[in-house]
This record gives C-alpha cells, structure tokens and sequence, in this order.
C-alpha cells in the first residue's frame, strides 16, 4: 500500500449563504417604490419632486408639469432656484431654505414661485431633508401647491375687513350697532365724540337713554319695525340728548341684518341736522322779510316752473314790462313780455338762453329784448339761474335790469372812439409833416448860420488888426452864438429822429460802453481829477446807437455838473428790483430840488448849475423817450449841492432774452 502525496492532492470548499429574505426585501421595496412613484404621478394639484444635496431636480411629476410648465427632460438636473422670482434669487432665499431643511429636517412657508412661461403663482411650500442608514444627507424632497386663489380670497377678505374697519373707525358720520334689545354693541368715534361721552362709556347701554324722552316712544317703535324687515332700510329724524344735555336733531337711517354667526343685529347711520333744522327755522322767519326784499328790490325777477310759466313776479318786474303784478303770475311769459322777433315769430324755449337754465342746470347771462305791454321792446341784461329740489330741477329765478340808458351810453362811446381813432388818423399825419418841416426848417436854418459863422471867421482874420476889442468881443459872440444855434438844431433834430426810428434789439455790453463815454469825457478835459466807478458785466438787450445816447447824455451830465468838484465821482451800476436790473448814473455834482424831478425830463426843461454847463434841456427829454420806447421807465433823485442820481430800466420780458 502506497501513502498518498498530500501536496499533489487538490482540494475545494464552498461557501453557501441563504439570500431569500434580502430578496423578499428587495422586493418588497421595488413594489414600494413603484407603488410610491405611482401614488406621485397620479397626484395633478400637487408638485412633488426631489432633490439632490445641491438643490438640482432628480425626478419630476405629472402635477409638477402641470403647475409649474417644463416637461420633466426639460428640468431634470436643473437647479430648483430657477422656480423662484428674481429677487428672492438675488437675496439667496433657494440656498437659505435648503440649509435651514437641512438643519430642521423640513421646512414649510407661501411665497411666489414662477412658472416657465413667467407667469407667478402664489405657493404652499413644503420641503424636507432625506438622510441615509448613516445620518447622511442625500437629498431633498419638495411639495409644492398653487395656493393663488386662496391668497386672493384672503387678501380681499383681509382689504374688505379692513377697509370696515376704517370706514367705521374714521367715518364722520354717527355709526351705532345695535342687538334686538336695543343695546349699543359697538359705537364710532364720531358717534362717541359728538354725544360726548366715550366708546367705553357707550358699548353696552340702551340707545333708548340717548334719546329724548318726548321720542323715545316712537323711535323704539321703529326699531321694532326695523327688526321685523331685515334688509329694508328705514329713515327717521329726532332729538337726542348729548351728555352735557344739550340737545341735537338727527337724522338716522337703520337697517337690520344678520352678522356671521346669523344673529339679528341693527345698523344705524346717524347724522347731525341740527343746523339744518335751525336753518328752516330761520328759513321760515325769514320768509316775510324774502317778500319784502322782493318787494323792494330794483332789479325786475321773475320766477318760472318748466314750462316758462310765471309763479311770481316782484315789483320792478312789472313796472319795467308795464303790467301789475296780477296780470302777469300764472301767465306765460311768452305771451305777456318775452322778445317776439321782427317776423312776428316767438322764440321757442328750446332755443332762447333764459331757458337754458332747466337743461344743463347752470347759470346763464347775456342779453335780450323784452316787449312791453304797450308793444314797445327794450333791452335787458338778464341772469337765469335754475331752482333745485330734491335734486331735481323744478323751475328758474329770471332777474333782469333795463339797460337802455347803458345802450345809448355805448353808442355815445363807440361814436367817441370812432371820432378818436379819426383824431389819432390826423395827428400821425400831422407828425410826420412836422418831421418834415423840422429838417426843412434845421436846412434853411443852418444855411445862414453857416454864413454868418464864416463871415465872422473872415472879419477874424482879415480885419482882427483893426479892431478895438469891443468889436472883437461881439463878432466872437456871434460866432459862439452860431455854434450853439447849430448845437440845438442838432439837439432837436435827435429829439426827432427818437420817436420815429425803428429799434435794433441785440445784446448790448452797457460796462464797455460806458466806459467808452468815460474815455471820451476824459480826453475833453485831462486835467480834470475824475473817480469813474464802473460796474463789470452789465449786459442787456436793446438797440445799442440809441442806448449809447442815453449814457452820452446821463454820464455827460454827471460830467458837467461836477465841474466845480476838487474830488468829482460818477459811478455807473445796478441793483435787483423784484429780479429785474435797474441801472443808475450817480454823481456828487449840483444836484437838484427834488419838486423839479418830474419836469427835468420834458423838453427845454434844464437842470439848475453854472451858466457854462447848461444845455438846452432836451438831453434828458432823449433819454426819457428812448428809454420808454424800450418799454422801460426813468426816474431821477437829488439834493442841492448833494449831488443826483438817475435811474432807469430797460425791454420788457419777452424781449430780454431776443
């Protein structure tokens, strides 16, 4: 017998385990799965999706694609933000209310959520953390409702309730509910305040208490009414009784109905008409004294129902169409006084405008023309204003004036214009013959006093030897005088010329210019100390020849009548007068009384001074008509020996800014 060799011989072992059970389990929980994954797709109204640990899709339902509109490959992997509006994306809302399901286990809140068509929807939201065997978070699983209509209805219950609320709390009006036994179950601010007392002191009483005692009676009577018709609404006016005991009239309007737990209840507007009431009783006091004011009055009125019939007809009236006052109540007024037209034919009411008042119920004037009894017309200015009641309009109050005197007045005044206009006709033509005639005149004028000054100049020099000096001294005053004669021709020649030359309107550097006078001035006399003050950046609109003859004429002023000054100042500025510049020339020359400030500017009108610097009063007649002709106005200040300052301002507004 031969001994086996053990490391030839080959071996083998099987392990056998029973996986039965794990397979019933793994069964069991595909079926569960499956039966889940059916129970979610059936579900229409309802969201229901997961998520994976970073908030993107895993699975989608059929509700899911209903409500929220992307097909499921459409949203699969997609991250589940993409439901949430813009600004809850901005804010990080998705990543906080994962993290905050993550550490709760779930989490449940409404909000706004967006569909893929852009369309919001407002949602209950319910998502909740899923861990593993090991505590392991795996995902999310996240339910999703379309709540809109719900929040809708809650919002307009909320907004009705509270739009209640503040109708009750803030309305001025009374406003009182009551229980079938007459007790207050809630009060109004305005109710409590107007009757004095507290809510709290009010809640809970009998509203019996509130009224006086003589209606109490009756208004418990009608409340009783009030209950047995719910729905009906009911009106009443008595008194009640304020708690310092004054009384007030009211008017309430009640009505009953049924609260939300279907008890009987009694709502109740009340008002306080207590000046009206006090208002018709005046009404009525004063009725007589209405009569006799009618009576009275100067004016003729008339009153009128709808069919222009006359219900009553004061005194003026009647005197005025040449009827008593009988004659004409009740009647027509087409047949007693209303204007008939040259044809004989009446106007209609539909188109006459004392009627006007019963169709648009506004008040209507102009004028017309009455007949009289007696067949003759006269006009009127007539107001009709319309008569309300209830709302309604029931008539009109006509009241009328004769105007006839006021018509011949008119006449007379158009007569007078027309003779006016004729008048202004001759005086422009009269004016422009006088133009002529005034450079006819300088013309024939200058000719002579040309001869005269050369002749002067020539007996100068040729005769000058032989001359005593008496001789001498009157051909050079008539030579000075021809040059003066010369200057005021010029002078009036100007004065002309302003009142006919047309305005060039451009900006104008009134700074540059007057500093250009001040130049020239200054070459006239250089030995003379004078301060020349100049503001900078004056600057206006105007026709800028005439402009510089108007600081010619007010520096050149300055300039003469501060001759006898060691220390002369002229100063050219302005100052804001309700925003608008006004410019002044001021010196510390002669000065004037300031009783001749209004005739300084009129033609040959001088300023008082030395002989030697007197002109012929027409330099400031030119400015004054320039400046008025640039719609502005000129004034002057000044004290003898104090010096004078002259104002003015330039264009109007629309021709600033040309």
């Amino acid at each position: 017998m031969t001994t086996p060799d053990l490391d030839q011989e080959k071996t083998s072992q099987a392990l056998v385990s029973d996986i039965t059970l794990r397979k019933q389990i793994e069964s069991r929980l595909r079926e569960s799965e499956e039966l889940f994954h059916i129970q979610v797709e059936a579900v229409q109204d309802y969201a229901i999706f997961m998520l994976d640990a970073q908030g993107n899709v895993l699975n989608w339902n059929a509700g899911a694609e209903r409500l929220k509109g992307y097909k499921e490959k459409e949203i699969i992997g997609t991250h589940f933000s993409c439901f949430y509006p813009e600004e809850d994306q901005n804010a990080g809302n998705p990543a906080e209310e994962l993290k905050k399901a993550a550490a709760e286990g779930r989490v449940a809140y409404e909000g706004w959520r967006i569909r893929k068509n852009g369309s919001r929807f407002w949602a209950d939201v319910i998502i909740t953390a899923l861990y593993d065997e090991n505590g392991n978070l795996r995902g999310f699983s996240k339910v999703t409702h379309d709540i809109t209509e719900r929040k809708k209805a809650e919002d307009a219950l909320r907004f009705s309730e509270a739009r209640y609320r503040t109708l009750f709390r803030d309305n001025p009006t009374m406003l009182v509910t009551l229980d079938t036994d007459m007790t207050m179950l809630s009060v109004n601010p305005a109710c409590a305040s107007q009757l004095g007392y507290t809510i709290d002191e009010l809640k809970g009483r009998s509203v019996l208490k509130l009224i006086h005692e003589d209606d109490r009676p009756a208004v418990a009577g009608q409340l009783r009414i009030c209950l047995q018709s719910p729905h009906q609404v009911h009106r009443w006016q008595f008194r009640k009784v304020r708690k310092d005991g004054e009384l007030l009239w009211v008017e309430e309007t009640a009505q009953a109905v049924y609260d939300v737990s279907g008890v009987l209840n009694i709502l109740i507007v009340c008002q306080d008409v207590t000046a009206r009431k006090r208002l018709e009783d005046e009404l009525k006091k004063t009725s007589m004294q209405n009569e006799l004011i009618l009576a009275s009055a100067g004016e003729g009125i008339i009153g009128l129902d709808l069919e222009g019939n006359q219900t009553f007809v004061n005194a003026s009236a009647a005197a005025m169409l040449g009827h008593d006052v009988n004659d004409l109540v009740g009647k027509s007024s087409h047949s007693t006084w209303h204007y008939v037209r040259p044809d004989g034919s009446h106007y209609s009411m539909e188109k006459c405008p004392i009627y006007a008042a019963y169709k648009d119920g506004t008040v209507h004037s102009g004028e017309e023309i009455f007949l009289r009894k007696d067949g003759t017309s006269f006009p009127v200015q007539f107001t009709s204003r319309p008569v309300l009641f209830d709302g309604k309009i029931v008539g009109a109050v006509l009241t009328f004036n004769d105007i006839s005197e006021r018509k011949r007045a008119e006449e007379e005044i158009a007569r007078l214009n027309a003779d006016l206009a004729a008048r202004a006709v001759d005086l422009e033509y009269a004016n422009r013959e006088l133009e002529a005639f005034n450079y006819s005149v300088a013309h024939d004028l200058r000719n002579p006093l040309n001869v005269i000054s050369s002749y002067c100049q020539v007996f100068k020099e040729l005769c000058g030897a032989k001359l005593d000096e008496n001789c001498m001294r009157y051909i050079q005053e008539t030579y000075d005088g021809t040059l003066r004669m010369n200057r005021l021709i010029e002078a009036l020649l100007n004065f002309s010329r302003m009142a006919h030359a047309e305005l060039n309107w451009e900006s104008v550097d009134l700074s540059s210019m007057a500093r250009e006078v001040a130049a020239e001035l200054k070459g006239t006399e250089a030995t003379r100390h004078v301060e020349i003050r100049i503001a900078d950046w004056l600057v206006d609109n105007g026709d800028p020849n005439l402009l510089r003859v108007v600081l010619n004429n007010l520096i050149g002023n300055a300039w003469k009548y501060t001759s006898m000054r060691e220390e002369a100042v002229i100063e050219f500025g302005a100052k804001k007068i309700d925003g608008k510049p006004v410019y002044f020339v001021r010196d510390n020359g002669n000065g004037f009384d300031q009783a001749a400030a209004e005739k300084i500017f009129a033609p040959f009108q001088r300023l008082p001074g030395p002989e030697e610097s007197r002109g012929f009063g027409i330099g400031l007649a030119t400015v004054e008509r320039i400046i008025r002709r640039h719609g502005g106005r000129v004034c002057a200040e000044g004290e003898p020996d104090k010096g004078a300052t002259f104002y003015f301002t330039l264009s109007a507004d629309d021709r600033r800014d040309a």
